[in-house]
Protein backbone atom coordinates (compact mmCIF):
# COMPACT_ATOMS: atom_id res chain seq x y z
CA UNK A 1 0.00 0.00 0.00
CA UNK A 2 2.94 2.16 -0.68
CA UNK A 3 2.28 5.58 -2.48
CA UNK A 4 5.25 4.17 -5.38
CA UNK A 5 4.12 0.46 -5.35
CA UNK A 6 8.02 0.54 -6.12
CA UNK A 7 9.61 -1.24 -2.98
CA UNK A 8 8.72 -3.06 0.14
CA UNK A 9 8.00 -1.41 3.07
CA UNK A 10 7.91 -2.50 7.26
CA UNK A 11 6.64 -1.14 10.01
CA UNK A 12 6.51 -2.25 13.81
CA UNK A 13 3.41 -1.86 16.19
CA UNK A 14 4.38 -3.48 19.42
CA UNK A 15 1.78 -1.72 21.94
CA UNK A 16 0.18 -3.65 23.22
CA UNK A 17 2.30 -7.07 24.34
CA UNK A 18 3.70 -7.73 20.47
CA UNK A 19 7.45 -6.89 21.18
CA UNK A 20 7.49 -10.14 22.42
CA UNK A 21 7.32 -11.61 18.56
CA UNK A 22 10.02 -9.10 17.48
CA UNK A 23 12.94 -10.25 20.28
CA UNK A 24 12.96 -11.62 23.47
CA UNK A 25 11.82 -9.66 25.99
CA UNK A 26 10.20 -9.13 29.81
CA UNK A 27 7.14 -7.81 27.41
CA UNK A 28 4.85 -5.94 30.27
CA UNK A 29 5.28 -2.13 31.02
CA UNK A 30 6.77 -2.49 34.57
CA UNK A 31 9.66 -3.03 32.81
CA UNK A 32 12.38 -0.83 30.76
CA UNK A 33 15.47 -0.60 29.08
CA UNK A 34 17.44 1.24 26.62
CA UNK A 35 18.63 -0.55 23.46
CA UNK A 36 20.92 0.00 20.76
CA UNK A 37 20.04 -1.66 17.71
CA UNK A 38 22.71 -2.18 14.43
CA UNK A 39 20.20 -2.44 11.31
CA UNK A 40 21.60 -3.29 7.51
CA UNK A 41 19.07 -2.21 4.83
CA UNK A 42 19.70 -2.51 0.71
CA UNK A 43 19.50 0.46 -0.93
CA UNK A 44 17.71 2.23 -1.82
CA UNK A 45 15.86 1.67 1.80
CA UNK A 46 16.11 3.79 4.50
CA UNK A 47 16.00 2.33 8.41
CA UNK A 48 14.61 4.94 11.15
CA UNK A 49 13.89 3.85 15.03
CA UNK A 50 12.43 4.65 17.94
CA UNK A 51 16.00 6.12 18.90
CA UNK A 52 18.74 8.66 18.22
CA UNK A 53 20.62 7.98 15.39
CA UNK A 54 24.51 7.37 15.69
CA UNK A 55 25.87 6.79 12.34
CA UNK A 56 25.24 5.69 8.70
CA UNK A 57 27.17 4.39 6.82
CA UNK A 58 27.91 2.25 3.05
CA UNK A 59 27.82 -1.47 4.54
CA UNK A 60 31.06 -2.35 2.30
CA UNK A 61 30.19 -6.48 2.61
CA UNK A 62 26.76 -8.24 1.70
CA UNK A 63 25.31 -9.22 4.97
CA UNK A 64 23.79 -12.78 4.35
CA UNK A 65 24.73 -15.51 1.69
CA UNK A 66 22.96 -14.63 -1.72
CA UNK A 67 22.02 -10.62 -0.80
CA UNK A 68 22.53 -8.59 -4.10
CA UNK A 69 23.24 -4.89 -4.38
CA UNK A 70 23.94 -1.89 -2.28
CA UNK A 71 23.61 -1.98 1.06
CA UNK A 72 23.61 0.62 4.09
CA UNK A 73 24.10 0.17 7.89
CA UNK A 74 22.33 2.15 10.70
CA UNK A 75 23.01 2.39 14.08
CA UNK A 76 20.45 3.87 16.65
CA UNK A 77 20.94 3.66 20.69
CA UNK A 78 17.85 5.03 22.96
CA UNK A 79 19.53 6.05 26.16
CA UNK A 80 16.70 6.44 28.04
CA UNK A 81 15.06 3.06 29.75
CA UNK A 82 11.65 2.65 27.65
CA UNK A 83 8.73 -0.01 28.18
CA UNK A 84 9.19 -2.36 25.62
CA UNK A 85 5.81 -1.89 23.35
CA UNK A 86 7.61 1.67 22.61
CA UNK A 87 10.28 -0.38 20.65
CA UNK A 88 10.06 0.81 16.75
CA UNK A 89 11.59 0.06 13.76
CA UNK A 90 9.95 1.25 9.95
CA UNK A 91 12.10 0.24 6.89
CA UNK A 92 10.88 1.74 3.75
CA UNK A 93 11.62 4.21 0.82
CA UNK A 94 11.76 7.18 2.94
CA UNK A 95 12.65 10.82 2.90
CA UNK A 96 13.10 13.66 5.28
CA UNK A 97 12.58 17.25 6.37
CA UNK A 98 13.03 19.57 8.68
CA UNK A 99 10.81 21.71 10.79
CA UNK A 100 13.52 22.51 13.35
CA UNK A 101 17.11 21.40 14.77
CA UNK A 102 15.50 19.01 16.79
CA UNK A 103 12.24 18.04 14.87
CA UNK A 104 12.11 16.58 11.19
CA UNK A 105 8.73 14.63 9.14
CA UNK A 106 9.65 11.26 7.41
CA UNK A 107 7.59 10.12 4.73
CA UNK A 108 7.56 8.37 1.31
CA UNK A 109 8.85 10.96 -1.21
CA UNK A 110 5.58 11.68 -3.12
CA UNK A 111 4.04 12.49 0.85
CA UNK A 112 7.04 14.17 2.24
CA UNK A 113 6.50 18.13 1.47
CA UNK A 114 2.91 17.51 2.09
CA UNK A 115 3.67 16.32 5.61
CA UNK A 116 5.96 18.85 6.04
CA UNK A 117 3.73 21.58 5.48
CA UNK A 118 0.97 19.90 7.79
CA UNK A 119 2.95 19.41 10.47
CA UNK A 120 5.02 22.55 10.73
CA UNK A 121 3.75 23.69 14.26
CA UNK A 122 5.45 20.53 15.60
CA UNK A 123 8.28 22.47 17.08
CA UNK A 124 5.69 24.78 19.01
CA UNK A 125 3.80 22.14 20.09
CA UNK A 126 6.92 20.87 21.74
CA UNK A 127 8.05 24.24 22.81
CA UNK A 128 4.93 24.23 24.80
CA UNK A 129 4.96 21.19 26.22
CA UNK A 130 8.08 21.56 27.79
CA UNK A 131 6.38 24.74 29.31
CA UNK A 132 3.97 22.84 31.31
CA UNK A 133 5.68 19.84 31.79
CA UNK A 134 9.62 20.53 32.19
CA UNK A 135 12.66 19.67 29.53
CA UNK A 136 12.12 17.29 27.29
CA UNK A 137 14.42 14.49 27.43
CA UNK A 138 14.66 12.26 24.61
CA UNK A 139 17.26 14.52 22.23
CA UNK A 140 14.92 14.45 18.78
CA UNK A 141 11.25 14.07 17.61
CA UNK A 142 10.33 13.15 14.75
CA UNK A 143 7.54 12.66 12.94
CA UNK A 144 6.79 9.44 10.36
CA UNK A 145 3.95 9.34 8.09
CA UNK A 146 2.83 5.71 7.24
CA UNK A 147 0.88 4.23 4.61
CA UNK A 148 -3.01 3.52 4.42
CA UNK A 149 -2.30 0.45 6.44
CA UNK A 150 -0.90 1.92 9.46
CA UNK A 151 -4.18 1.27 11.94
CA UNK A 152 -4.00 4.15 13.88
CA UNK A 153 -4.22 7.67 14.62
CA UNK A 154 -0.71 7.80 15.79
CA UNK A 155 1.83 5.83 18.17
CA UNK A 156 4.03 7.66 20.65
CA UNK A 157 7.31 6.35 19.82
CA UNK A 158 9.68 7.87 21.02
CA UNK A 159 12.15 10.39 18.99
CA UNK A 160 9.76 8.99 16.25
CA UNK A 161 5.90 9.27 16.33
CA UNK A 162 4.10 7.16 13.69
CA UNK A 163 1.17 9.13 12.07
CA UNK A 164 -1.44 8.00 9.71
CA UNK A 165 -1.52 10.11 6.53
CA UNK A 166 -5.06 10.27 6.89
CA UNK A 167 -3.92 13.81 9.12
CA UNK A 168 -2.50 15.62 5.72
CA UNK A 169 -5.64 17.53 5.78
CA UNK A 170 -4.00 20.69 3.94
CA UNK A 171 -5.09 22.87 6.65
CA UNK A 172 -3.69 21.52 9.53
CA UNK A 173 -6.85 21.05 11.37
CA UNK A 174 -5.79 17.72 12.65
CA UNK A 175 -2.75 18.24 13.77
CA UNK A 176 -3.87 17.72 17.59
CA UNK A 177 -2.77 14.05 16.94
CA UNK A 178 0.34 15.54 17.40
CA UNK A 179 -0.07 17.34 20.21
CA UNK A 180 -1.15 14.52 21.97
CA UNK A 181 1.43 12.29 20.98
CA UNK A 182 4.14 14.99 21.71
CA UNK A 183 2.66 14.57 25.08
CA UNK A 184 3.16 11.23 25.65
CA UNK A 185 6.51 12.14 26.24
CA UNK A 186 6.04 12.74 29.92
CA UNK A 187 3.28 10.81 30.57
CA UNK A 188 3.97 7.16 29.15
CA UNK A 189 7.01 6.98 27.87
CA UNK A 190 8.64 8.91 30.56
CA UNK A 191 6.40 7.77 33.59
CA UNK A 192 3.90 4.62 32.41
CA UNK A 193 1.80 2.24 34.11
CA UNK A 194 3.11 -0.69 35.60
CA UNK A 195 0.41 -3.21 34.23
CA UNK A 196 -2.15 -2.62 31.43
CA UNK A 197 -5.36 -2.45 33.48
CA UNK A 198 -3.78 1.00 34.64
CA UNK A 199 -3.55 1.90 31.15
CA UNK A 200 -5.69 4.70 31.62
CA UNK A 201 -2.91 6.68 33.91
CA UNK A 202 -0.99 6.70 30.07
CA UNK A 203 -3.72 7.92 27.97
CA UNK A 204 -5.79 10.19 30.95
CA UNK A 205 -3.11 12.39 31.45
CA UNK A 206 -1.79 12.57 27.97
CA UNK A 207 -5.35 13.83 27.42
CA UNK A 208 -5.21 16.33 30.13
CA UNK A 209 -1.91 17.49 28.58
CA UNK A 210 -2.88 17.22 24.90
CA UNK A 211 -5.85 20.27 25.96
CA UNK A 212 -3.44 22.53 28.09
CA UNK A 213 -1.42 22.52 24.91
CA UNK A 214 -4.14 23.47 22.37
CA UNK A 215 -5.67 26.12 25.10
CA UNK A 216 -2.29 27.50 25.31
CA UNK A 217 -2.05 27.72 21.51
CA UNK A 218 -5.68 28.19 20.08
CA UNK A 219 -7.57 29.56 23.05
CA UNK A 220 -10.17 28.47 25.90
CA UNK A 221 -12.93 28.05 23.16
CA UNK A 222 -10.69 25.14 21.25
CA UNK A 223 -9.58 23.78 24.42
CA UNK A 224 -13.33 23.30 24.93
CA UNK A 225 -14.56 22.04 21.76
CA UNK A 226 -11.84 19.19 22.33
CA UNK A 227 -13.04 18.33 25.84
CA UNK A 228 -16.66 18.45 24.27
CA UNK A 229 -15.84 16.36 21.65
CA UNK A 230 -13.81 13.90 23.67
CA UNK A 231 -17.08 13.57 26.28
CA UNK A 232 -19.02 12.38 23.48
CA UNK A 233 -16.47 9.93 21.67
CA UNK A 234 -16.82 8.41 25.59
CA UNK A 235 -20.49 8.35 25.82
CA UNK A 236 -20.70 6.98 22.87
CA UNK A 237 -18.04 3.94 23.85
CA UNK A 238 -19.96 3.14 26.76
CA UNK A 239 -23.03 3.05 24.92
CA UNK A 240 -21.89 0.77 22.06
CA UNK A 241 -20.27 -1.88 24.66
CA UNK A 242 -22.67 -1.63 27.39
CA UNK A 243 -22.60 0.54 30.71
CA UNK A 244 -21.38 -2.79 32.82
CA UNK A 245 -19.40 -3.97 30.30
CA UNK A 246 -14.94 -4.27 32.31
CA UNK A 247 -13.74 -2.24 29.51
CA UNK A 248 -16.06 0.62 30.67
CA UNK A 249 -14.05 0.60 33.73
CA UNK A 250 -11.17 2.81 34.19
CA UNK A 251 -9.24 0.32 35.46
CA UNK A 252 -10.51 -3.08 33.15
CA UNK A 253 -10.33 -6.74 34.49
CA UNK A 254 -7.34 -8.43 32.02
CA UNK A 255 -6.67 -11.76 33.79
CA UNK A 256 -9.00 -13.66 32.01
CA UNK A 257 -6.64 -13.33 28.87
CA UNK A 258 -8.14 -10.13 27.51
CA UNK A 259 -5.94 -8.03 24.93
CA UNK A 260 -4.82 -5.01 26.29
CA UNK A 261 -5.34 -3.44 23.01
Amino acid sequence: QTKSGKHPYLFSQCQAIHARSMLPCQDSPSNKASYRAVIQVPKPLVCVMSAVSEATADFTRLPFEGAQGEWVQYQWYQKVPIATYLIAITVGELESRDLSPRCRVWAEPSVVDAGAWEFAETEQFLQVAEDICGEYRWGRYDLLILPPSFPYGGMENPCLTFVTPTLIAGDRSLTNVVAHEIAHSWSGNLVTNRTWECFWMNEGFTVFVERKIHQRMYGDQEQGLQCESGWGGLCNCVASYGPDHSFTALTPHLEDGADPD
